[in-house]
């Protein structure tokens, strides 16, 4: 079967002409550019348009069920570029793929060559104008929508496996593996599938054909890791995820996937080690400094915790959860003022929050404060009588015991 003739055999509708009803993403790292296409849109008609400062941000967007029709992406942006974030739209099965249009400026042939090869439907070079837009819509959309398009079949087997039609997904991805044979895509969506079904063996085996095929397909070496991981074979999961960070040490979903599954097994030890290749490559994103701050807080590491537990609160200043962690790690290293300052904050935004109550209570233990530590603990039952931790350290500060325990 010829790959030009897929969407044929698989009966796969191609709309005529891009309809103004449609989501449309704009990624743009400039607020002005951001509305300027916003607005050149609206001009257009469009009705429904959505934006994100960078890819990472707009992944988010993504994971909460979002199908957008259109993407209008530059290339160049800070935490997460337009090539990593299409690659990821087109490799992981959670998002569905629209066209898209990447945007940049300084073009050179390079540049041009590097988005053709990652699959972009059409280019839009800045600066442009209202007049630039819709005719370089116009085109995306055909050449996303051609017939002999085979990101259209890829798509399917998507959709296919997030509806758990795992049998005709795996049909769709063994014809693509056969008509493109040297490609390790279709062969990483026979792995995905064998692992839905909990044949471990049959995903690593395909795992290792598609390196065969290319050693340098990323998604490979990040299905490989979770499946170690599955398996509890610790050492091999992190030269997997390692690997895929080294073919794409720019790309903060690397991080973070392995980040995350190595938390739900309490390998903290492993995870900041993979984290901290994100800080040699000068890459800062928010969910990087949470999981090295509740790494480091759960290591018992506080001076470090501290750094990065900062860092989250530089962009949730309100967040009372990395300010009770901050209180902790700063009465831990007997900074108590500013602990004491800490809690505060945390009381003024929400006067009943019991852990910066009880923490607090524990701060002043530690201060010698045994008056005002009762004190707390008794206003903590008031509110929450059948909190046990504030019983016991009742008991405990009356009959002079110590001060450990915080919550």
């Amino acid at each position: 079967m010829d790959e030009t003739n897929l969407a044929e055999l698989f009966k796969i509708p191609c709309p005529a002409s891009l309809d103004t009803d449609e989501k449309v993403l704009i990624i743009q790292k400039q607020q002005d550019l951001r509305l300027i296409i916003s607005h050149h849109l609206g001009k257009l008609q469009f009705r429904n348009v959505h934006s994100a400062t960078n890819g990472f941000d707009a992944l988010e967007l993504m994971n909460q069920k979002n199908k957008y029709g259109f993407v209008i992406c530059d290339m160049d942006m800070p935490v997460m570029g337009g090539l990593d974030f299409l690659n990821e739209v087109r490799e992981d099965p959670r998002y569905q793929r629209g066209p898209f249009c990447l945007t940049m400026d300084n073009v050179s042939k390079e540049k041009l060559m590097l988005a053709i090869e990652n699959g972009v439907d059409e280019i839009l070079v800045k600066p442009f104008t209202l007049g630039d837009i819709w005719p370089k819509m116009q085109s995306c959309f055909k050449v996303f929508y051609n017939p002999k398009n085979p990101e259209r079949v890829y798509e399917l087997a998507k959709s296919l496996f997030r509806n758990q039609k795992l049998d005709e997904a795996a049909k769709v991805y063994s014809i693509l593996s056969q008509t493109s044979q040297k490609s390790a895509r279709p062969v990483v969506g026979l792995a995905r599938i064998a692992m839905e079904k909990g044949d471990v063996e049959e995903a690593l085996r395909q795992l290792t054909l598609a390196e065969e095929k290319n050693p340098h397909f990323v998604h490979l070496y990040t299905v490989r890791g979770d499946i170690y991981v599955k398996k509890e074979m610790w050492e091999e999961a992190i030269v997997a995820y390692t690997k895929a960070i080294e073919l794409s040490p720019l790309n903060p979903v690397r991080y973070k996937n392995a980040a995350e599954l190595l938390f739900k097994v309490k390998r903290y030890d492993d995870a900041i080690k993979l984290l901290n290749l994100a800080t040699t490559h000068d890459l800062d994103f928010a969910e990087l400094h949470h999981y090295l701050s509740q790494g480091y807080f759960l290591l018992k590491n506080y001076p470090e915790a501290i750094t990065h537990v900062k860092r989250s609160l530089a962009t949730n200043p309100e967040s009372v959860t990395y300010l009770n962690q901050l209180g902790i790690c700063l009465k831990e290293t007997k900074s108590y003022d500013e602990a004491a300052k800490v809690y505060n904050k945390v009381i003024k935004i929400d006067p009943d929050n019991i852990s910066a109550l009880y923490n607090k209570a524990i701060l002043h233990k530690a201060r010698n404060e045994t008056s005002e530590a009762i004190r707390l603990l008794e206003r903590i039952l008031k509110k929450k009588p059948d909190f046990t931790p504030a019983k016991d350290k009742i008991k405990e500060f009356q009959s002079g015991g110590g001060e450990k325990g915080a919550a």
